[in-house]
């Protein structure tokens, strides 16, 4: 009898250690009746590493107790290791106990709601069962894990915030007892202030441009589908947390280019304005402005009482708007230069002549930037996900504008759109943006204004009648009036898009001319435009618009460039995507290439326009990968992508060893073998360049 409890117990601890060696655990959305959407793949209780291979192609490898984000569609099998977690047809019930006959529906239709698709299934391969996991997560425990999660990340951790400080501190003080500017410019020369700072604004905007992806991220990676409450319920709360740590981030940015970059400014200043040598010039401007100052003051207790007799038609407008969406300025003052010099005849740029839609348009002529068409075209691009039930949305445009004051007409940009915040609400005939909206225009323009020494202000204003065509109503004159510009309010533009119509019909209002604040109504309109074609016409703009000079040609270092391959155009923004994926410290297959081909006297050269985790892309085509791993192996690359190479054509390796990237050429589907074909440079020395280019 003992012998026989021996024999259980050992067999027993074998079926233990066997089942925890080969656990792993998938969770996908079914899609059809011979398809799953794959998100991710867990491979839990393990003890070595598996790699998985999706529908022929391999995928990654997933270390024991790790996970692997897959996040693509699977129509013939799954496989982790030498186990088949997933078959075509092995879904098929749960495709019909989610989508039941048209007659079932029509019988339960008084009583009961159709049933919803199955999502967030979890298959353990020790058992074959299918289990679907019911019990909600509770949006606190969502929150308190994100937080716990965000005090691990390297940039979200409150250590960021504290080590910036400190390191700020330290040459703050150092630079109290540098009196002489010289010496002080020479400091921050030396010790790369300027280069420092950027860097962090680099890395602050990245993080503050991928929330979403990273909130994404830490769903998928820690819940399934199922388990979740509404997205909309937790997803706010995780980015308004974001946006909390991203704005104390640049409020310390802003604090360190003051102590930093400003102090000495003001040293100058001061020594100048009391040296020995220029008292008596000091003497006479400050008789000077003392008597500027009296006049200005007459001035203005002469237009106050003159404002306190009446109130104006505008004023009364403005008494009578809703407050929920004003944007309200600091300053009515133009600090920057007011110009559009670099907008005439520029192709990245779409000119639009007023008087083409319009007999009466204060505005003369409207230049449409192409990223910002694209931007404007993804914004509805998601809302086109639900048409049964589609709202209104909409965003701000900021841009620049000048004043011919012989015409009393308008020139005016549209360049960057500010989407608004998360207190917005969009209903099926209710448009309101909230009170958040303004914080974040605001911060843009200061941004936008310092980069550039340019005066950009709100240009425009854009919402949509999804399903109503297009029109100006009352409401929308109501909000128009609020978000006018306080002493140049007619060069305000209005876009109105019937996203459920063919074409994506456009409509553009604006003020009239003349002494009150009418506004153009859709009577008054002789044309409409199409989001379609100016969403084409920007996707072409943008690749016909490309500047040598803005671009780093990793090819150029190559001994021998090959006529298919004689460029790969790298962007700053490719550089700093590349830059920005070096932090996860990880190997393998990390990020595909977009962008577009170039080709001019049968030299061809690909412009890389984004470097990114995600394979598809809106605006731009699959044109390469990008891979990590300690030396360049042509057979390591192979196994890396499963020899697939049917999108792409070049391979961007970096080394982790030598911190070289090398851009090797795919040609006819096949890896290239000759060196000589290969550019190399270091990823730091391509960091540099981009500092420079700013």
């Amino acid at each position: 009898m003992s012998i026989f409890s021996k024999k259980s117990i050992i067999i027993t601890s074998l079926l233990l250690l066997f089942s925890q060696a080969h656990s792993q655990r998938m969770v996908y959305d079914v899609t059809s009746d011979s398809t799953i959407f794959l998100k991710a793949i867990y491979n839990e209780g393990g003890t070595t590493h598996v790699d998985v291979n999706v529908d022929g192609v391999y995928v990654g490898t997933i270390a024991a107790g790790g996970s692997l984000s897959i996040n693509k569609d699977c129509s013939k099998f799954v496989k982790a290791g030498n186990k088949e977690l997933w078959l075509v047809g092995d879904t098929a019930a749960e495709w019909e106990k989610a989508h039941p006959a048209k007659s079932n529906e029509n019988q339960n239709a008084d009583n009961t709601e159709p049933p919803q698709p199955t999502a967030g299934i979890s298959l353990n391969n020790e058992t074959g069962q299918k289990i679907l996991r019911t019990k909600k997560v509770s949006i606190d425990r969502i929150v308190s894990l994100f937080k716990e999660h965000l005090e691990k990340d390297s940039f979200y951790s409150s250590t960021f915030v504290q080590a910036f400080k400190d390191e700020v501190d330290q040459h703050s003080e150092s630079l109290k007892y540098i009196k002489d500017q010289e010496s002080r410019e020479e400091y921050i020369r030396n010790h790369q202030l300027r280069e420092y700072l950027n860097d962090k604004e680099t890395i602050i905007s990245q993080h503050e441009n991928g929330m979403d992806s990273f909130v994404g991220n830490f769903v998928a990676s820690n819940f399934n589908a199922n388990e979740l409450p509404r997205q909309s319920e937790y997803e706010t709360k995780l980015k308004n947390i974001l946006e909390e740590k991203i704005a104390e981030r640049k409020d310390v940015l802003d604090n360190c280019c003051d102590a930093i970059l400003d102090e000495d400014i003001s040293t100058i200043l001061t020594k100048r304005l009391f040296s020995d040598e220029s008292v008596f010039i000091n003497v006479v401007l400050g008789m000077l402005i003392t008597c500027i100052v009296v006049l200005i003051i007459l001035l203005i207790r002469k237009s106050t009482r003159k404002k306190r007799s009446t109130i104006s038609q505008e004023e009364r407008i403005r008494q009578n708007a809703n407050p929920d969406i004003v944007v309200r300025r600091k300053t009515t003052s133009i600090l920057k230069k007011q110009s559009l010099e670099d907008v005439h005849h520029n192709p990245a740029y779409f000119p639009i002549d007023c008087a083409d839609f319009c007999s009466d348009s204060a505005v003369r002529r409207i230049y449409l930037k192409n990223t910002c068409i694209k931007d404007i075209y993804n914004l509805y691009a998601e809302d086109l996900r639900n048409p049964e039930n589609p709202n209104e949305d909409g965003c701000m445009v900021l841009g620049r504008w000048v004043h011919d004051d012989e015409n009393d007409e308008y020139y005016v940009s549209l360049e960057e759109i500010v989407k608004p915040g998360d207190d917005a609400i969009f209903k099926e005939y209710e448009l309101n943006f909230g009170g958040k909206i303004k914080l974040k225009v605001a911060e843009k323009l200061r941004r936008l204004r310092r980069e550039t020494n340019l005066q950009y202000d709100m240009t425009c204003w854009v919402h949509s009648h999804p399903g109503l065509r297009v029109f100006f109503s009352n409401a929308d004159s109501n909000v128009q009036m609020q978000l006018k510009h306080p002493t140049h309010p007619k060069f305000l533009v209005a876009i109105v898009i019937d996203i459920l119509t063919p074409d994506q019909e456009l409509g553009i209002f604006t003020f009239k001319q003349g002494p009150d604040l009418s506004i153009n109504s859709k009577a008054d309109l002789r044309k409409m435009y199409s989001l379609e074609e100016l969403h084409k016409w920007a996707v072409e703009s943008d690749r016909t618009s490309f500047k040598q000079e803005d671009h780093r040609n990793i090819m150029r270092a190559a001994s021998n460039r090959i006529d298919s391959h004689y460029g790969v155009e790298l962007s700053n923004g490719a550089i700093i995507d590349m830059c920005q994926l070096q932090t996860t410290y990880e190997n393998g297959l990390l990020a595909w290439v977009h962008g577009y081909t170039c080709e001019k006297n049968g030299k061809r050269e690909y412009i890389l326009k984004s470097v990114s985790q995600t394979k598809h892309n809106l605006d731009d085509e699959l044109i390469g990968c990008y891979i990590n791993g300690s030396h360049c192996s042509i057979p390591t690359i192979k196994r890396v992508i499963s020899n697939d190479f049917s999108n792409i054509r070049f391979i961007l390796f970096y080394s982790t060893v030598d911190g070289i990237l090398t851009a090797i050429p795919v040609v006819n589907g096949q890896i290239s073998v000759d060196e000589a074909c290969y550019g190399e440079e270091k990823l730091e020395d391509l960091k540099i360049w981009t500092r420079r280019k700013r």
